[in-house]
């Protein structure tokens, strides 16, 4: 009896563990935000932001989750200085 009352609480307590949302945080060195355009038909042009922050919130229980995301525009790389400008 002991036994199932102890199997009961681990299972409950494993299931509210289950339940609880996780959060992420987004690392900014495996983040690689962009953007690209086409340079007058004769090329197209990429370029990245190098800072980035932000958190994914997931809950499993609920059935939803939230992004958010912080780009700082300051940081845009185009690989040209003047063009950073």
């Amino acid at each position: 009896m002991k036994r199932l009352a102890l199997a009961a609480a681990l299972a409950a307590v494993s299931i509210a563990a289950h339940a609880a949302p996780v959060t992420y945080t987004i690392d900014n060195s495996h983040t690689y935000p962009h953007f690209s355009y086409n340079h007058l038909g004769f090329s197209n042009q990429t370029h990245k932001f190098d800072k980035t922050s932000g958190t994914v919130v997931l809950d499993r229980a609920a059935k939803t989750g939230s992004v958010d995301v912080v780009i700082d525009a300051t940081s845009v790389n185009t690989g040209y200085a003047l063009f950073n400008e």
